[in-house]
Order: C-alpha cells, then sequence, then structure tokens
C-alpha cells in the first residue's frame, strides 16, 4: 500500500530531475534567488506576443506587470514550504540562483472551460559559476485551486505557487 501511494504520488509530480542532484541546497541555511524568464516561450507555436495579442487578447505590458505578483506568490510558498534549505532572497548576489526557463504556455481561454499550463525547465547555480549544478524539468504545471483549472493570470499565479511547493519538496527527498 505505502509503494503504491509512492508511486501515484510521483507519477502525480510534474518535475523530474534531469540532471544533477538538489542534494547541495537540502541543508543549507544561505539564501537563493530566482529569476522568471520568459524570453524563449513559445504559445500555440507561436512567440509569447504573438499569442497574448492575437490568441489572448492581452499585451506583454499587460502580462509582465503580472510577474511581480507570480514571483511574490513563488517566493511566499518557497518560504513557508522550506524546512531545511535555502531561504528566498530578493538579492541577486545570493549564494544560489534559480533560473525559471518556461518554454510553452497556455493561458486557457478568457471564457470557458481549460487552465493555465507551463513546461520549461528550472536551473540552479552557484554564485559566480554560469553552469547548473542541477536542472529540473517541469513536464506540464497546470495553474489549479482545489483541482479546479484556473485561465489566464489566476492560473499563472497559482502554477509559480504551486512550483515552489514542488521544488522544496524535491529539494527535502533529494539523496
Amino acid at each position: 500500500m505505502v509503494v503504491l501511494v509512492a508511486m501515484t504520488a510521483a507519477a502525480d509530480n510534474p518535475l523530474r530531475m534531469k540532471s544533477g542532484s538538489l542534494r547541495l541546497l537540502k541543508n543549507s541555511g544561505e539564501s537563493i534567488y530566482s529569476e522568471i524568464d520568459f524570453s524563449k516561450t513559445k504559445a500555440n507555436k507561436k512567440s509569447l506576443n504573438e499569442y497574448l495579442e492575437n490568441d489572448y487578447g492581452s499585451s506583454r505590458e499587460e502580462f509582465d506587470s503580472k510577474i511581480p505578483t507570480m514571483e511574490e506568490w513563488f517566493s511566499d510558498r518557497w518560504d513557508d514550504d522550506i524546512k531545511k534549505g535555502p531561504r528566498y532572497t530578493t538579492n541577486p548576489d545570493a549564494p544560489y540562483k534559480m533560473i525559471v526557463q518556461v518554454k510553452n504556455l497556455q493561458l486557457g481561454p478568457r471564457s470557458g472551460y481549460g487552465g493555465a499550463s507551463i513546461s520549461g525547465y528550472v536551473n540552479f547555480y552557484k554564485k559566480g559559476e554560469s553552469t547548473p549544478f542541477a536542472e529540473v524539468e517541469i513536464l506540464k504545471l497546470e495553474g489549479t485551486q482545489l483541482r479546479i483549472p484556473l485561465p489566464g493570470y489566476p492560473g499563472m499565479i497559482q502554477i509559480f505557487n504551486d512550483l515552489a511547493e514542488y521544488l522544496c519538496d524535491l529539494i527535502k527527498h533529494s539523496k
């Protein structure tokens, strides 16, 4: 029964270790800084700007105005969930840095069923190094609350809240 529950939980995890290990962060009392990178993001096989304007009826300016809220939800959840690991900081000169590279994005319809989702990578770096010591793949992370898909910007905010929780869990269980 325990094995079945563990396998089900692992199957539900939208993150996968691609390379390296997060063990270095496991008992770190230091701090970590993060960036969310949308510079190479595609949506419906289009550039983010084209998708936002033509398919979603929004603008890059409106999208960019939501990023601080996404970062705030991410940092709040990170600090709530990390028990034995680096605390979140806004200082880019921190001992550790993670870059969330969003490769694919969907905001879902402005009305109707379907939620926001992302896929991509999270790379972890030591201060001063240009090669990541660990890379985590985001297979498909959906913005849901109480198992209900959230579309649009509320869904994106929920995604980054959930991403922090999943990453802290990976750190906790790293070997």
